[in-house]
């Protein structure tokens, strides 16, 4: 009989190390998702796309400023990381350009908005078929940015 209550004090405290070391194993595994889902959030941070045969260093830093992740591109093909972009500029001299972006944004991203300064006004309604607001002027777009970037900004303080 001592034996049997020996064996079952040895199986009890076997059970009790297994489980405190199972729990400790679980917080180690929280502590390692809690990292990763830092990063995917990270990763899921919405981006802002400028399309422009120059740098917007202005247009980045508003961007910036209001939490998205800036992308600037001066060839129109798809890159990494446009799955969540929530904003295209296109500022191109080129009327076929900034077009080309714009279809390709709206197609692969049609949640984003887009917006794009039109060189030619007789081509506003191949812009409007894109989805996209078009300006006429570079220098308009600009503070029609600097607004939109200020009211993100207001909007998820």
């Amino acid at each position: 009989m001592l034996r049997d209550l020996l064996l079952l004090l040895i199986v009890i405290s076997g059970g009790a190390y297994g489980f405190w070391l199972m729990k400790g194993v679980d917080r180690f595994l929280e502590r390692s998702r809690g990292d990763r889902t830092d990063e995917n959030s990270e990763k899921q941070q919405k981006c802002a796309v400028i399309f422009s045969s120059r740098e917007e260093p202005e247009l980045e830093k508003w961007f910036s400023n209001a939490g998205f992740r800036v992308l600037s591109v001066t060839e129109i093909h798809l890159q990494k990381g446009w799955e969540d972009a929530g904003y295209l500029v296109a500022l191109s001299d080129s009327d076929v350009d900034n077009l080309s972006i714009c279809n390709l944004m709206k197609r692969t991203c049609p949640q984003s908005a887009i917006y794009s300064l039109c060189n030619d006004r007789s081509l506003k309604k191949l812009y409007r078929k894109t989805g996209a607001s078009v300006v006429y002027d570079r220098d308009e777009l600009i503070q029609r940015m600097e607004l939109i970037t200020l009211e993100h900004e207001m909007g998820a303080a």
